[in-house]
């Protein structure tokens, strides 16, 4: 799947979208920084999803890091920002045009998730939103400041806003009912973060998987991942 960018004329966004042709709900996958399609994780879960009747998406917000198909014409890490990242996943979804959707943000993906949500209010009631493993801003501008190679490959647009933004503030203007899956050895006290500030805590599920890390390795860890997630969505 090719889509004509909205931001810049001369950009495109790649992606895999498995369609279920009595699917009425878009599952849309989105991962780190990057935002690669070719996250493993997403790879192998997506078509789970196919077979329990959705249709699913996972896409590249840009190739230049870890996506094994870049295109000379798609957005590379330094082209984003917030703005970037929000108004081409609106880009995506109305591309798309199903009347329910379900974001699963992983790490720096669940970031974007949030953002969307924020600055395009209108959307909320037909979404779900899950996080899995989400990232916390801000960065300490220490620690991202001793990444050179994010230094490299980050705009200094995007640099100030990791460094600035307050991702648990912005998840509890939402009050959106949502479901956090974390990993006990990745981000679970992160997670914890989000679940416990938000204003309704009813609304917000969450689950901590044992035995497995940031990108929920192992096929039990998966397995249980899947499950916490169709359980909240269908």
């Amino acid at each position: 799947m090719k889509i004509q960018a909205i931001t810049k004329k001369d950009k495109f966004l790649y992606g895999d979208f498995l369609k279920n042709k009595k699917a009425k709900t878009l599952v849309v996958f989105l991962s780190g920084l990057s935002g690669s399609r070719e996250l493993p994780l997403f790879k192998s879960i997506s078509t789970e999803f196919l077979k329990k009747g959705f249709s699913t998406v996972r896409f590249n917000f840009c190739t230049d890091s870890d996506d094994t198909y870049k295109k000379s014409d798609a957005f590379k890490t330094i082209d984003m920002s917030f703005s970037v990242y929000i108004k081409e996943l609106k880009n995506i979804v109305d591309s798309l045009n199903y009347s329910k959707i379900v974001l699963i943000g992983h790490s720096f993906g669940a970031i974007i998730a949030m953002l969307f949500l924020k600055k395009y209010k209108k959307y909320a009631k037909n979404i779900k939103l899950v996080l899995w493993d989400p990232s916390r801003l801000p960065w300490p501008k220490k620690y991202v400041d001793m990444e050179k190679n994010l230094l490299k490959i980050m705009s200094k647009t995007l640099y100030n806003e990791v460094i600035r933004a307050n991702s648990v503030k912005i998840f509890k203007s939402l009050n959106q009912k949502s479901c956090i899956i974390s990993a006990k050895d990745g981000g679970d006290k992160d997670a914890k973060k989000y679940a416990s500030q938000t204003k309704n805590r009813g609304a917000t599920k969450l689950y901590v998987i044992k035995n497995t890390g940031h990108c929920f390795e192992g096929a039990k860890a998966q397995k249980e991942l899947v499950e916490k997630t169709l359980s909240f969505i269908q």
